[in-house]
């Protein structure tokens, strides 16, 4: 049977359109998978882009496969890393009638000291965000000049970070910045600190 027109119009499309596709390359496909590295977004782009490969046997489709094994163990440490970093403090919830036990808390922690030129030392940025948010709460919008040099000479990088700290929380409301305070206070990482003594400190409270 001859096909009529129309048929033989579709059939013609279909073909132009198969002809039109970009062939997909296995070793293209291999070797975007290679380049990915241990990237997690590029990995699983390339994963993404290389799933023909399961209906190709052979060597392609065992490194397609490799990839995914390797995908998931990249995974899996990016999520025991992020476990280590969390604070064993977190809540789901918070009140601000926390904020002045707290607040004379936090700087004596055993902070984290990081080195700056001149052998000057900072804290982690989560102390200064700590110090900013008690300094909003009690006393507003930072009017204050920025410090520039430090009394041992040298820049005051201490107190160029509490400074840059505080103003950038200019406008917020005080009640807000409580309660801000006492989250960060029990999430911040422990890593910011040499030893984590926050649970003694809330165990006091009754926390």
């Amino acid at each position: 049977m001859v096909p009529s027109a129309a048929v033989s119009g579709v059939i013609a499309a279909a073909a132009s359109t198969a002809a039109a596709a970009p062939k997909r390359d296995p070793d293209s496909a291999v070797a975007l998978l290679h380049a990915a590295g241990d990237d997690q977004e590029a990995l699983a782009e390339a994963i993404a882009e290389a799933a023909f490969l399961d209906t190709t046997p052979g060597d392609h489709r065992q490194k397609l496969r490799a990839a995914r094994a390797r995908l998931r163990q990249l995974n899996a440490a990016a999520a025991k890393a992020d476990s280590a970093d969390r604070s064993p403090h977190a809540k789901a919830e918070y009140t601000a009638e926390d904020f002045e036990r707290l607040t004379g808390q936090y700087e004596k922690l055993n902070w984290r000291m990081v080195s700056k030129p001149g052998g000057a030392t900072v804290k982690p940025d989560d102390f200064y965000r700590l110090y900013a948010l008690h300094m909003q709460a009690t006393q507003g919008d930072n009017a204050t000049e920025r410090p520039m040099w430090a009394e041992r000479g040298g820049l005051d990088f201490e107190g160029r970070a509490r400074w840059d700290a505080w103003s950038a929380l200019r406008g917020t409301d005080p009640a807000k910045a409580q309660l801000r305070f006492v989250k960060l206070f029990h999430e911040f990482s422990p890593a910011a600190l040499y030893k984590d003594t926050r649970g003694a400190v809330l165990a006091a409270g009754g926390q």
